[in-house]
């Protein structure tokens, strides 16, 4: 009689699919540290966001957890916020995942990336001034894959769907 020794590993759980969702790049009024990005996890695991890092045009910015925890749960938000006390004055009612950094979005518009904490792109978008929300109080919202709209800023929530 043989034996077979059978080893079982695990598929590891699927990373969640974050994506850059929402775009603040040219508020009403002075822009000076009121800009930010959001993120969304469309995934169905948590990510967790410790050592990710947000690209504008080729330009590397550290992102510093101020509110929540790191780990980004399925269907979740995070905000990159230019200047978190700014963000935090502009929109007291979040309640959210909020991380500082410093950057200076175009008004004009340029590429955008988050990497995870091994250099990977995660996600790249570009925008463009031409897609509106230009300076009326209005964010860029991801539809999809392709397609942004200017709509009124919901950090940290869905936005409502467009009529």
């Amino acid at each position: 009689m043989q034996s077979v020794i059978v080893t079982v590993i695990p598929a590891p759980e699927p990373e969640g699919t974050v994506v850059i969702n929402e775009i603040m790049y040219d508020p009403a009024g002075s822009d000076s540290g009121r800009e930010w990005i959001e993120i969304k996890n469309e995934g169905d695991s948590p990510v967790d966001l410790s050592g990710w890092r947000f690209f504008e045009d080729n330009t590397n910015h550290n992102l510093t957890l101020k509110m929540g925890n790191a780990v980004l749960p399925p269907d979740g938000y995070a905000i990159i916020a230019d200047n978190d006390v700014f963000f935090l004055t502009d929109w007291p009612d979040f309640d959210g995942i909020l991380f500082d950094s410093a950057f200076s979005l175009s008004n004009t518009g340029e590429t955008l990336a988050i990497k995870d904490g091994e250099g990977a792109i995660i996600d790249e978008v570009t925008y463009t001034s031409s897609q509106g929300a230009a300076g009326d109080g209005n964010s860029l919202h991801r539809v999809n894959s392709d397609e942004w709209i200017a709509a009124t800023p919901t950090p940290g929530e869905q936005m409502p769907s467009p009529l």
